[in-house]
This record gives C-alpha cells, structure tokens and sequence, in this order.
C-alpha cells in the first residue's frame, strides 16, 4: 500500500510540476533515491512519465490521454458529426474527425464530399500520426520527450530530429499538412481541437485530391477547419 501511495504521489507531482529529478522525487517522497528511481522508472514504464535528455521526468502519454480526454469518443463524435457535415458541405470536400492513439491517429468519422473525384471516408482507419495531417498537428502539441517516447523507438536519431523540426513549423503555421505523405494524389490539412484547458484532444481534417490543394487554396480550407475546430471546442468544453 505505501509503494502505491508514493507513486500516486509521484502522479500528482507530475501533474502538477513542469520536471523533476530523481533527487527532487526522493526529497518529495521522503525516501532514497533509489527507491525514487525505482517509482519513476515504473511510471515511465506504463507512460506516466517519459525522461527527457536532461534525465529529468515529465508527464507522459498516459496521464496526458486521462487530462484530455474526459469524454468518451463516442460522445466526442456525437457532438464532431453535425459540424463535420456543415464543414462538409461548405468546402465540399471530405472531411475527419481523428486522435491521437499512440504513434497512430485514429480515424474516428468522416464526412464524405458529394463530388465524384473524392477521398472515401476514413472512420476505423489507422495511419502513422507524423504523416497524417492531424496527426501532425495533435504531436506538434505534445512536449518533445513524449513525442520521443511514442516515436523513438521506430525512428533513428536523424529521422527524429527531423520529425521535431517538422513540428516545429507545424506548431508555427497552426495547421499540419499531408502532401502525398500517406497515399500518393491525395493531400490533406488538419487543426487542432482544444478542450477548455487549451489542451489538443482531437484534430479536425480535410482531405482533397492534389490537383485540388493550390497553395491559393489553403487560407480557405484551414479558416474553414479552424471555425469547426472552435465551434467543437465549444461544445466539448
């Protein structure tokens, strides 16, 4: 029961602290270091805690899924679904609904264009999060240790390196883009949606045929994305 008590003393600290240290932990806890390490490392285990280069812990994966995600998807689409088919039908393009589920987005509905020439709907599909619009933009919101801790291990030094660059622009332009990333001729645009907390719980897509994607074309599209993304925060909060 104490080793449970200290580590859900060690949840809350890490909720509630940017980073902490092994040393910070035991001096937290009033134990020994080594015990201190033991906790963190169990929690880093199970994702409540990723280690950064530093070797100081941060929240991790876990405990960021629990803080922003307080609906259930179910309700999530319930809500998303009515403002999918306005944003539907005022880009008259096919448009998602996705989340974040490890180094994966989630593809939890979609809206199809009425046009012939159309990307079908996604809902239950999986796609890798850093070649997919939304996934791009829902790991642009996440702290460089956790992008690590759900990319590191399929990615090389270089390869992640270049990922963090990537989302750094990312995070600059406000939206994630798919430019034949996923499936050669398609392209795609993606925001974030926050909840109340600013917190990114979900992002909202469109995806087009390439031809259809100019450049002239996105202020249109990502103001589109933006006003659906506002208006389900609204309700989401």
């Amino acid at each position: 029961m104490d080793a449970a008590d200290k580590a859900l003393q060690l949840v809350v600290l890490l909720q509630t602290t940017e980073s902490v240290s092994v040393s910070e932990a035991a001096a937290h806890l009033d134990v020994a270091r080594s015990t201190a390490h033991r906790l963190l490392a169990t929690l880093r285990h199970r994702e409540f805690a990723v280690q950064s280069g530093d070797r100081r812990y941060r929240a991790g994966p876990a405990l960021r899924r629990t803080v922003a995600r307080p609906r259930s998807t179910s309700a999530l689409v319930e809500l998303a679904a009515p403002l999918l088919r306005r944003l539907r039908d005022e880009v008259d393009e096919t448009v998602h609904l996705v989340v974040l589920d490890g180094a994966e987005v989630v593809f939890l509905h979609s809206e199809e264009s009425r046009q012939p020439l159309r990307i079908g709907s996604r809902a239950g599909a999986r796609l890798p999060a850093r070649h997919a619009s939304g996934g791009k933009v829902l790991l642009a919101a996440l702290e460089p240790a956790e992008v690590d801790a759900r990319l590191g291990g399929e990615l090389t030094a270089t390869e992640l390196a270049a990922l963090h660059e990537q989302l750094a622009g990312v995070r600059a332009a406000g939206y994630g883009l798919n430019q034949g990333d996923t499936e050669p001729g398609i392209s795609a645009i993606g925001v974030p949606v926050l909840d109340d907390h600013g917190v990114a719980i979900a992002a909202v897509s469109v995806s087009v045929p390439a031809m259809r994607l100019p450049r002239a074309r996105l202020p249109e599209l990502t103001g589109a994305l933006r006003r659906c993304a506002a208006d389900l925060t609204s309700l989401a909060g």
